[in-house]
């Protein structure tokens, strides 16, 4: 037999095995990328619990610690700050675009302005410094959600 007839002897199996051969690849980039979005799906939502710890952070240092809270409140702020801020660096790095910019900016601005937050001049009000640096960090932190929700929007 020659081979064009085996082809056509066959053809039905040759058909068969072809359409399960790009199922199979279907079905395999499918899970692939199934997989990758519960992924980054999971991570967003954690670095917006990240993103909500931080607010409160944030807002505690700027309007209530400097009002009576000793130098251990000061220290356990700034270790959940720093940690907040790390875990939504690590994971938004792992997003795609926008987040890892967002998330480089707001890392880079927590560490520019952490201190800055609780100044207060003689007087007992916020310095041009501390008003500066909540309005910053508010900011960011805004634009670090967007970035997050942008990335979950663009999901299938």
């Amino acid at each position: 037999m020659k081979f064009q007839e085996q082809i056509r002897a066959n053809s039905v199996a040759l058909i068969t095995l072809s359409v399960a051969f790009i199922a199979l690849l279907y079905s395999t980039w499918r899970n692939e990328t199934t997989e990758s979005q519960r992924n980054i799906r999971q991570a967003s939502f954690r670095v917006l619990e990240s993103l909500g710890e931080l607010q409160e952070v944030a807002d505690y240092r700027y309007y209530y610690f400097p009002f009576g809270t000793g130098h251990s409140g000061e220290g356990e702020l700034r270790l959940r700050g720093y940690g907040s801020v790390t875990m939504v660096r690590d994971l938004m790095n792992l997003m795609p675009p926008p987040a890892p910019t967002a998330s480089d900016n707001l890392f880079r601005l927590w560490n520019e302005n952490v201190n800055a937050l609780a100044e207060l001049n003689g007087e007992g009000q916020h310095t041009q410094k501390a008003s500066t640096a909540e309005k910053e960090l508010a900011s960011a932190i805004k634009q670090a959600r967007e970035a997050v929700i942008e990335v979950l929007t663009g999901l299938e």
